[in-house]
């Protein structure tokens, strides 16, 4: 079966929303010790940021489910509970789905309880682990899961997902949420500053080798040969992600070598603002490749690989 446009469209809600908040679960990690007025100013803004990602990513499933169980059941959109309900109670498709619905739920319930408590390191771990469960639950609905729950299949398919909602989170976060209130808040660099930065340029790199590695596996595992890159409609999609996926590792490479450095420097602040000037243009720029990648995840996902 060929994917819809919106099918597409609310799987990438769903991965661009679980990308978010995983990069706020990660900006959170690094913030937790609030020092400079950027820091605290970022830090307040997180919680809601978390809640909007949360929402996002319940929205997307939902609306996917809806529209998946309305294209197998050939009904207007409109006219789609009874088959949305039947396939939610009656198949493992509507099983993982409900199960992950549950999920995102406890994760908004315990962002309200434990922020309101102050618990940083329970914060992190609760949501951390529900956001693993959620990504399992979410694999148990693809083409993977058809290996078994704990093949090597699944379990790359699982490791691929965080590695690029972390990737394309830590990205998103960076570019538009933390690093234009450095550049307002504070002029000169300083350890804080260079701490965050690096964090997310070395947490960044090792979502890449995992994302290079897995997506290795899963395309020897999906493609028949090299041919079906251009002879298939599923191939089509992957090699443009590929393309895509080494333009946002350029400019990813370009920040870590090139833009960085001169943040780090305890150079004259209007030096080291320029420098966060371009690390933030340049993160800017490769969330947008990356948002066109998870559209291309999105077209994957809902499509039958070469053979299927």
């Amino acid at each position: 079966m060929e994917s819809t446009l919106p099918q597409v469209a609310a799987t990438a809600l769903f991965n661009i929303g679980f990308a978010w908040v995983i990069g706020v679960l990660a900006a959170r990690l690094w913030l937790m010790k609030q020092k400079t007025a950027w820091q605290q100013l970022v830090f307040r803004r997180l919680s809601p940021a978390m809640l909007a990602g949360l929402l996002a990513c319940a929205t997307g499933l939902f609306l996917s489910l809806w529209t998946e169980s309305a294209v197998m059941a050939d009904l207007a959109w409109l006219a789609a509970w009874p088959a949305y309900a039947q396939m939610m109670t009656t198949t493992h498709y509507g099983h993982a789905g409900v199960a992950a619905m549950v999920l995102l739920v406890i994760a908004m319930l315990a962002h309200r309880v434990l922020q309101r408590a102050g618990a940083g390191t329970a914060y992190l771990g609760t949501m951390a682990a529900l956001f693993m469960l959620v990504a399992a639950a979410r694999v148990t609905i693809g083409h993977a899961y058809e290996h078994g729950p704990l093949s090597v299949a699944a379990v790359a398919e699982w490791v691929h997902l965080l590695c690029m909602a972390l990737w394309a989170g830590i990205v998103f976060v960076a570019g538009w949420l933390v690093l234009p209130f450095m550049l307002r808040r504070e002029s000169a660099p300083g350890v804080e500053r260079a701490a965050y930065l690096s964090s997310m340029s070395n947490w960044a790199a090792a979502a890449v080798a995992g994302i290079v590695a897995t997506g290795a596996y899963n395309a020897y595992r999906v493609l028949g040969s090299p041919r079906d890159l251009l002879d298939e409609r599923y191939g089509y999609v992957l090699l443009i992600k590929l393309l895509l996926v080494l333009v946002a590792i350029a400019l990813g490479g370009f920040n870590r070598f090139f833009g960085l450095p001169a943040c780090y420097a305890m150079q004259p602040s209007p030096v080291a603002a320029r420098g966060l000037g371009t690390v933030m243009r340049i993160l800017r720029l490769e969330s947008l490749v990356l948002v066109l990648i998870l559209l291309a995840a999105a077209m994957l996902a809902n499509s039958a690989p070469p053979g299927h």
